[in-house]
């Protein structure tokens, strides 16, 4: 067998063992789903299988087939009926607020008559030739009625931790294609509990479409922000220091790579990206990262002087997350986890390629962030806040002095 053959053979079996795993917490996943509509299938019909109970309102009746697609794969599952017909399981609600919002921005597209052939097809799939623009018009409407709300909701507690980013989906407006911005807000409570705090989409990312989106923020309640965590955006950061003076703000440390290793020749990448990660991730105080950052620009100096200055001026920025717990800093040095709902979006919104209207990207948009949104509250705890308390507790005096630099 030559190399290429066994690194060939390597990869297939590489991508079997995924496989396997994916299938496994697919089954794993499915059947948690189908525990918790069994129990919730028992609460509805006021008594468990064969018990008997003075509060039992109605029979079960069987069960009916559904796929649901999820972040872990295609699951089968055989949702529980009721003879009354009033029971459908919340859990599989949420998932077709999302898909509702798909299908009604696809059939939206259709209908005006500037989807593309694969949406077209989809669509015919779908609906027939039957849908009107009434029936899709009707449809988003119940959607809206729903999603608004939510999307406007008062923002209770506080909420420490806040991190913003955007992205871009095309859009069609008066007869022309225009990228507009999915500006996302995630927050992390006083809980520990992550939870989406607001989404906009909005004319690009200029001073004056972050300040409106941040000032929306405001107004329905955000307080008690410690740490803004996002990219280096000039839109945004004049928005940030204009609502947020006084908070920390944490540069986004993967954004920040990005453009160091723009500013080197491609031989040098490699070495500029372990020094710079190494810096992040071993460095326990603040001053132990500046130092070593101070040290890695006066290393660069001779040989590439302007970076070196950047990295010394600009690189800080990325180090405000050392003024926090170190159980929290993995968490708090990036806007990964905004990425990650950025890609469940492009998923979606790749089907469309090009949305009819700002209103039915908003839609989408919104119906999958408050999906999200719904698990992160009801799953485990994001971080131990107890954490930050005791971090307090033992640096005050240094949290007043980064507050006050802050300002």
């Amino acid at each position: 067998m030559t190399r290429q053959d066994q690194s060939q053979a390597v990869v297939e079996w590489m991508q079997g063992a995924l496989d396997e795993d994916r299938d496994l917490f697919a089954e794993i996943v499915g059947a948690g789903i189908q525990a918790l509509m069994e129990a919730e299938r028992d609460v509805h019909v006021g008594a468990e299988r064969f018990k008997r109970s003075g509060m039992r309102r109605t029979q079960r009746n069987g069960y009916k087939r559904r796929t649901l697609v999820t972040r872990v794969g295609t699951l089968e599952l055989r949702v529980p009926q009721t003879r009354d017909g009033r029971f459908y399981p919340s859990v599989l609600e949420r998932y077709q607020r999302s898909e509702g919002a798909l299908i009604a921005t696809l059939a939206e597209c259709w209908v005006q008559g500037v989807s593309t052939r694969k949406v077209a097809a989809i669509c015919r799939e779908l609906f027939g030739d039957e849908v009107s623009h009434e029936t899709v018009s009707q449809y988003a409407q119940r959607l809206d009625e729903e999603l608004g709300p939510w999307r406007t909701r008062p923002l209770d507690g506080e909420i420490p931790y806040v991190f913003l980013d955007a992205r871009y989906e095309k859009v069609r407006l008066e007869h022309r294609v225009v990228d507009m911005a999915v500006l996302v807000a995630i927050g992390v409570n006083a809980d520990g509990q992550r939870e989406v705090l607001g989404v906009e989409v909005a004319h690009g990312e200029s001073r004056a479409t972050w300040s409106t989106f941040l000032e929306g923020l405001v107004e329905r309640g955000l307080k008690g922000v410690r740490l803004v965590v996002s990219d280096a955006h000039p839109g945004l950061q004049d928005a940030r220091r204009a609502h947020f003076s006084g908070v920390p703000w944490q540069r986004c440390q993967r954004h920040f790579l990005m453009n160091a290793l723009e500013r080197v020749p491609k031989a040098k990448e490699s070495a500029l990206q372990r020094s710079l990660r190494r810096l992040w991730d071993k460095a326990e105080t603040h001053e132990e990262a500046r130092q070593e950052l101070k040290e890695l620009a006066e290393s660069l100096e001779a040989e590439h002087p302007e970076l070196a200055e950047w990295l010394e001026v600009e690189g800080e920025e990325t180090l405000s997350c050392f003024h926090f717990p170190p159980g929290h800093r993995r968490r708090l040095r990036t806007t990964n986890g905004n990425e990650r709902v950025n890609q469940e979006l492009k998923r979606r919104s790749r089907v469309v390629r090009i949305f009819p209207n700002r209103a039915s990207c908003l839609r989408l948009a919104t119906a999958l962030l408050k999906e999200w949104h719904e698990d992160w509250i009801t799953g485990r705890r994001y971080l131990c806040m107890d954490a930050l308390a005791e971090w307090d507790a033992v640096h005050s005096g240094e949290t007043q002095r980064v507050l006050g630099e802050a300002a």
